[in-house]
């Protein structure tokens, strides 16, 4: 890549301080009055890590379903034939349904 001039390096110093002025973070706000994308991997880590800070998700809780399979003490495998090891999950449904979350609700 080209050294920059005096002239560009001027003018990304204004983009920079004009883009803080905005609330864009420091970082940011080099990255994009350098110009960004054309930075190559530099510029693009930049962006990634500025919208991992902005997106916030959060996790669902499990239901009772989930929960019961989830815990290794209600596993039931198959002890023997072509799925020797496999989890059975007809079997855990059905010991499932016999405790008090899963019952059905009237």
């Amino acid at each position: 890549m080209a050294k920059a001039t005096k002239a560009e390096n001027a003018l990304a110093a204004i983009i920079q301080k004009m883009l803080e002025e905005k609330g864009v973070q420091s970082d940011i706000a080099e990255g994009l009055a350098k110009g960004g994308v054309g930075l190559g991997a530099g510029g693009l880590r930049i962006q990634r890590a500025a919208e991992k800070q902005t997106k916030k998700e959060t996790k669902r809780a499990l239901n009772g379903w989930q929960k019961f399979v989830k815990a290794k003490k209600n596993q039931y495998k198959y002890k023997s034939g072509a799925k020797k090891g496999q989890v059975n999950f007809k079997a855990m449904s059905k010991a499932f349904k016999k405790t008090p979350a899963g019952r059905k609700k009237k």
